[in-house]
Formats: structure tokens, sequence, C-alpha cells
């Protein structure tokens, strides 16, 4: 009878523990959420633009990247005189590659428009992460360089996992982990945030160097110079030119 007690003390221990960490998890992001101005300011936001550069190797790419809610994006990239578009209008992803050869718009594939659908989501996927299909947990606190984060792992309706590394002083995001499946593969890919600026209430990084195992062109730098918020964009740039 007192190792079944033991047992039950033991279940009731861990059942509490867990609970605890599930609290603890929201906590956090709760804190996260009002570092970068609160959810009432972030939602105020239904449009943003960021203009910069791609720095991979010896290329420097323009880049800019037009979102609008609920679920719209359109990223373009230009190099050598050819304008690369990758877009979703919230039911569909497209592409317009000249490098490829080809001169008119086509569908994506699932994965890939899982992935750049991803991009519409230009608060984040920790906020209101549970309206999202979500959920979280708090692996820990760990020493990330010289800063201490809680590393916050996501687990999202597709079942693609990211790990958001967050400052224990500023609560920002320091850097994040992915892992999604592509084309029956898992690509990781680990991106680290920098130089947050204030727009419109809103904290943004205009900083992000991503690194990917396999990638021969070795770090990518995301240089933001500008971010517009709230500027007025019609559904239509979203949509996929029609074959002429």
């Amino acid at each position: 009878m007192k190792s079944i007690k033991v047992i039950f003390m033991l279940l009731f221990v861990i059942t509490i523990s867990g609970q605890m960490f599930a609290q603890n998890a929201d906590e956090i992001v709760n804190k996260y959420v009002k570092a970068i101005g609160g959810l009432d300011k972030i939602q105020a936001i239904k449009t943003i633009k960021l203009t910069g550069k791609i720095t991979a190797g010896t290329m420097e790419i323009p880049f800019s990247q037009t979102c609008k809610r609920p679920s719209m994006v359109l990223m373009e990239s230009s190099f050598q005189g050819m304008t690369m578009k990758q877009a979703y209008d919230g039911t569909q992803g497209w592409m317009l590659n000249p490098f490829s050869g080809k001169k008119e718009a086509t569908p994506m594939s699932k994965d890939a428009e899982r992935a750049v659908s991803r991009n519409s989501d230009f608060e984040g996927q920790l906020v209101n992460y549970k309206l999202k299909g979500s959920k979280i947990e708090l692996i820990g606190k760990e020493n990330l360089d010289s800063s201490k984060v809680y590393n916050i792992q996501l687990t999202d309706k597709n079942n693609d996992v990211s790990n958001y590394y967050i400052d224990t002083s500023s609560y920002l995001i320091l850097r994040q982990n992915d892992k999604l499946k592509y084309e029956a593969k898992e690509m990781n890919a680990e991106t680290n945030f920098s130089n947050y600026k204030n727009i419109n209430g809103v904290m943004f990084p205009f900083l992000m160097v991503s690194k990917s195992p396999g990638n021969p062109m070795g770090d990518t730098k995301i240089i933001v110079e500008s971010i517009e918020a709230n500027i007025p964009i019609d559904d239509s740039a979203f949509k996929m030119p029609s074959v002429k």
C-alpha cells in the first residue's frame, strides 16, 4: 500500500509540474507580446511592406515583402534585371521565376505554398498561437551566446516545429530554429534576429541572419532598410497574373 501511495504522489507531482510548465510558457509568451508592443497595437497593423537587401556570399539582391491581413503575402527579389515573385493570396500560392526560363506565373506545390504562406503571418506565430491551431511548450532556460533565453517550442497545425529563444530581460526573440517538412524531407533552418526598431508602436527586427545545413552560399543575411505599415494595398496585388 505504501508503494502505491508513493506512485500516486509521483503522478500528482508530474501532473502539477506539467501544468506549471504550460502556465509559465504562456506567461513568457504574454510578456513577449507586451514587449513588442501589445496585442492592440499589433492587430492595428493591417498591411506592411518591408524593403531591403539579401546578401549571400558575394551576391546582394534587393527584395520587398508585402503582407495584408488575414493571410496574403507577395515577395519580390530582383537580380540581373529580372524579378522573381512568390505569393500567396489567401487560398493559392504561385511563383513567377524568370531565372528558370518561364515567363508566366505558375501555381506552387502544396509544400511550397505552405512555406510561403507562413510569411503572410507578419505578427509571428506566437501571437494568438491558440487561435492559429498551434501549441507551445517551455523547454527550459538556456544560455545563448552572452544572453539568457527561454526556449519556447511551438508545434503548428501542420506539425511543423519552431523553437523560439526569447531574451529573459527584453523578452524579444533572439533566435528561431525551424524544422519544416518539404517534399518528404525535413528542412532545418536557424535565424538570428537583431536591430529591433519601433514601427507604429510595434518592434520589428531589421537584421536577420539565417543558417541552413547544406547551403553552399553559407549564411544568408536579410537587411531591412524600411518598413511601411498600413499602406493601402488592393487584394489584386496578391493574385496570380492570368496567362496572356
